[in-house]
Parts: C-alpha cells; sequence; structure tokens
C-alpha cells in the first residue's frame, strides 16, 4: 500500500454516502428546463421572428416614452402661461334692444306675441389670448318666462378685439295662458313706456395662445335689458341706453 495514499473507507460509510447520492436523484426538480448546450460549444442565437417581436416592443415603450414627456411639457407650458398671463374674463355689453311687436292677449287660451331684436357685443381684453366660441346659447325671458331661444357655434375672436353678435327673438308663448300676475307685471310696464327682459346666455370658450389652447370654459352671462315699448312714441324718442351685462365662471 502506498504510504500517501488515504485509507480506505469503512464498508458503513461508503454505504451511507451512496444511499445520500441516490436520495439527491430522487428528489422532484421544479426549475425551468436545462437545455443542454450545442454541441459546437456556440451560445444558442435569438430567430428573427425573436427579434422582431422584441424590436416592437422597444419601439412600442419609446413611443409611449415620447408622448408621456410630451404631454408632461405641454401641461406645464400650460400652468406657466396661465400664471404669467392670468386671462381675462370676455367683457359683454347689450348695444341696442327693440321691440317691434310685444302683446299680451288675455282672453281665452293667453298668448304673448313678440319680436324681439337685440345687438350685443363681446370684448376680448386679454393681449396675449384670442377666444374661441365653440357655441354661444342665448335665452330671452320676460317675467320669468321663456319666450325665446338662439343658438350660435363656432366663433373666433382675436386678441384685443370687440365682435359683434345680433339675434333676433320671434314668436308666441301660449304657456303663460291664464297667469293673472304676468297681466299685471305687463300693464304696469306697458303704461310706464319700458318693457323688461333679461338674457341668459351659456358660451363655451377655449383659449388660445399661439399654439398652446386651454381647457374649456363656460362662463355665464345676464344681460338685464329695459326696452322701449313699442306703442310708446315717448320711450322709443329716450331709445335704448347701452346695458353692461354680468360675466359669471370664468374662472
Amino acid at each position: 500500500m502506498n504510504p500517501s495514499s488515504p485509507p480506505p473507507l469503512p464498508p458503513s460509510t461508503m454505504a451511507a454516502d451512496a444511499e445520500a447520492k441516490e436520495h439527491q436523484l430522487n428528489v422532484p426538480y421544479y426549475g425551468p428546463p436545462i437545455v443542454p448546450p450545442p454541441t459546437d460549444g456556440r451560445m444558442p442565437q435569438q430567430t428573427p421572428a425573436t427579434r422582431r417581436s422584441g424590436g416592437a416592443y422597444y419601439v412600442l415603450c419609446l413611443l409611449f416614452r415620447i408622448i408621456t414627456a410630451l404631454i408632461i411639457a405641454v401641461g406645464i407650458v400650460v400652468l406657466i402661461l396661465w400664471l404669467v398671463y392670468n386671462p381675462e374674463s370676455p367683457k359683454v355689453f347689450a348695444e341696442s334692444a327693440s321691440l317691434s311687436r310685444f302683446a299680451l292677449s288675455g282672453a281665452g287660451n293667453g298668448t304673448l306675441a313678440y319680436n324681439l331684436t337685440v345687438a350685443l357685443s363681446f370684448r376680448n381684453p386679454n393681449k396675449k389670448y384670442s377666444f374661441y366660441y365653440k357655441s354661444v346659447v342665448a335665452e330671452a325671458f320676460y317675467d320669468g318666462y321663456q319666450i325665446g331661444r338662439t343658438t350660435f357655434h363656432r366663433l373666433h375672436q382675436g386678441r384685443k378685439s370687440t365682435m359683434p353678435l345680433g339675434m333676433k327673438f320671434e314668436g308666441e308663448t301660449p304657456a303663460i295662458a291664464g297667469d293673472s300676475g304676468l297681466q299685471g307685471v305687463y300693464n304696469r310696464e306697458k303704461g310706464g313706456g319700458f318693457f323688461y327682459v333679461s338674457l341668459k346666455i351659456y358660451a363655451t370658450i377655449r383659449l388660445k395662445m399661439i399654439v398652446v389652447e386651454s381647457v374649456k370654459f363656460r362662463p355665464e352671462v345676464d344681460c338685464y335689458l329695459r326696452i322701449p315699448a313699442p306703442a310708446n312714441a315717448t320711450s322709443l324718442a329716450a331709445g335704448f341706453a347701452r346695458t353692461e351685462c354680468d360675466v359669471n365662471g370664468f374662472s
């Protein structure tokens, strides 16, 4: 026996080692499948389909990042512009208003026949912003009763400018039949020579500065008009006084 070689293991130790190795071989393996290496020693290459799918995913991720960055940048620019150039609300005036017909019949099914013409002016006081009106809806009321409605779409107003807007309401309102309170108001105002009609205007506006557009604004405009009675020579001679309207909700 070679004196430098280790002494032989006892039979009991060898049997224990063999049993441990057999136990390890019998334990189930739950990991990913083991792919044997290629016989030539080179790493496996990606297929063209794999490369194409990976490239498309990369492009989509890149586009998503670019779009997100643009949205954030535009939002920051709009916020800065808003803080620097805080916009003023439009100014609205009733330049003229006339009634060519305004007659209330109280007998039977009473009706109010009307022919109302109103000329408004919208003033944009901003130096930096132009106004884009998506819609302007105007409703006329007499003593709380709606007597007419008209709508305008897609109007543009430049910076520091005035936009005229004329509207006409004509027809009959039968829903006020039998209202004695209305009859009293009508008789009193007719005797005084002036009828009091109110306009309610709902506008949807976007502000634009260069290429940046704001969110939508929905201001409400209230105009209280004192209009000469059509058959009263004195009030007609006095005429209609230019009236400034109230603009609310522009913020």
